[in-house]
């Protein structure tokens, strides 16, 4: 299952290990083996490492480019 979040400075990457600074966006996601299960442990990522895993991706709506983690 995929959760957006927003950080309050204390949550670190889990793919990149850097600290997700203060109300930016990341993605919580249960994995196993590297691969989105819903009987895994929980991965945290910031928007640029969900990204690059293909978790997150932009969208048109309204008019308007979004990210978003959710398919």
């Amino acid at each position: 299952m995929r959760r957006g979040c927003i950080s309050l400075g204390e949550v670190q990457c889990d793919e990149c290990h850097r600290v997700i600074p203060n109300y930016d966006r990341y993605l919580v996601v249960e994995e196993k083996d590297g691969a989105e299960d819903e009987q895994g442990k929980p991965a945290n990522y910031c928007v640029d490492c969900a990204t690059k895993k293909g978790y997150a991706h932009t969208k048109d709506e309204k008019g308007e480019r979004i990210l978003t983690f959710f398919p």
